[in-house]
């Protein structure tokens, strides 16, 4: 499944055409424009907020956790790609050196785990050539031991998600995958595994688009699914060079 696999970075539903795409759209389209601008100034708020710490409010849940360093990765990064600046790119490091210190993701509720290791993939692969190879090294084995090596017991079990048609099937295998996606060429065997075992198993809440598109768990879980399913296909394409 790697033979195909794009040698540079980034790979990860960006290709090389993708972000002078975006900056002429931002040129020419209002609403582009807005969203940019919208963008553009919670990447400044985010540089006057400490990095995210390691907390379970509810005794049972890291997901708000991971979502925020999702969050703020994918801005911070998406705003150096457009405009540069390295405060973005600090900010994301300690945003992910933070991350990378907790004792774990919470494996226990999957979806935490999901979520951060898209963020970590995000962060390693979008600003690739920011990174040291120290800071590189860092990110890997943090998607290794926190996301992908929890990930493969499940997958290897065949425990509730891997079989399930709804939501968390859709968040873990996209997290997962992209997660094995970013950094392959360093542990083939088992970027390998994760995606042969994640494509086996999203198909099935896919069956649920038919025949018109709609879900069977209300809007915002279709939202939430859908969302982690595509960002799975496309890093696939762009990865792989086809889904």
């Amino acid at each position: 499944i790697l033979k195909t696999l794009k040698k540079d970075h980034p790979r990860l539903i960006i290709n090389d055409q993708t972000i002078p795409r975006i900056k002429t759209l931002i040129t020419q389209d209002t609403v582009a424009a807005a969203i940019y601008r919208r963008i553009k100034r919670q990447a400044n708020q985010y540089l006057e907020q400490p990095p995210s710490i390691y907390e379970i409010p509810d005794g049972r849940r890291l997901l708000g956790v991971s979502r925020r360093v999702k969050e703020r990765v994918r801005t911070l990064s998406l705003i150096y790609l457009l405009d540069g600046g390295q405060q973005y790119v600090d900010r994301v490091w300690a945003e992910i050196e933070s991350a990378a210190a907790f004792k774990d993701w919470n494996p226990s509720h999957f979806l935490d785990t999901a979520e951060m290791t898209y963020a970590f993939a995000t962060a390693y692969d979008w600003l690739y050539e920011q990174w040291t190879e120290e800071q590189r090294q860092i990110m890997r084995e943090a998607i290794v031991e926190k996301g992908l090596k929890p990930g493969l017991e499940i997958y290897r079990k065949g425990n509730w998600w891997v079989r399930n048609h709804n939501n968390w099937n859709q968040v873990c295998n996209g997290g997962l995958g992209m997660g094995a996606l970013a950094i392959a060429e360093h542990i083939p065997e088992l970027a390998t595994e994760i995606l042969h075992s994640g494509l086996k198993s999203i198909p099935l809440p896919m069956t649920f688009y038919a025949p018109d598109g709609a879900g069977v768990e209300g809007v915002t879980y279709w939202s939430y699914g859908t969302r982690y399913n595509i960002l799975y296909l496309s890093s696939l394409k762009t990865a792989l060079g086809t889904d």
